[in-house]
């Protein structure tokens, strides 16, 4: 019997310790390799849900195109309705001031629609462009990888 085994016991106990501290030490250095594993692993599981998520919300295209034509078609007949008085208000001069007053009303309200009308353009827009460039990045950053 070596000296180690009799400090130990038995050769497995030695064995059975000396494999636990190889994992420990394994565990605790996260390698470039298991990085790389690890990103690809939850780039696919993002495309994954994000798959899911427009086959799920497919249906709800149509609504959401439908809200922003007429939101747009509302926005555009305000954008037509200042333009209109604010030319009969220019045209009319002095005589004008209650259609000058009604301009600049029209021109209030066609200011706090704007923020609304840009964020509706957005939402019904932005996914596919924002996939367009995320893939534009990731091509630029490969290219510059490479």
């Amino acid at each position: 019997m070596s000296f180690w085994s009799r400090l130990w016991g038995s050769e497995k106990a030695l064995e059975k310790g000396a494999g636990a501290l190889i994992k420990t030490g394994d565990a605790l250095f996260y390698t470039a390799e298991e990085k790389a594993q690890d990103s690809d692993q939850r780039n696919a599981q993002v495309r994954e849900f994000l798959l899911q998520w427009i086959k799920s919300t497919s249906g709800q295209n149509i609504a959401r195109r439908l809200i922003a034509i007429a939101f747009s078609a509302v926005y555009l007949l305000l954008v037509l309705l200042v333009a209109a008085l604010s030319i009969l208000a220019a045209l009319a001069g002095q005589d004008g001031n209650a259609l000058a007053a009604a301009a600049s009303a029209a021109w209030g309200l066609l200011v706090e629609v704007t923020s609304v009308q840009g964020l509706i353009m957005f939402f019904y827009f932005a996914p596919n462009k924002i996939g367009e460039a995320i893939a534009t990045f990731k091509g630029r950053v490969s290219a510059d990888k490479a």
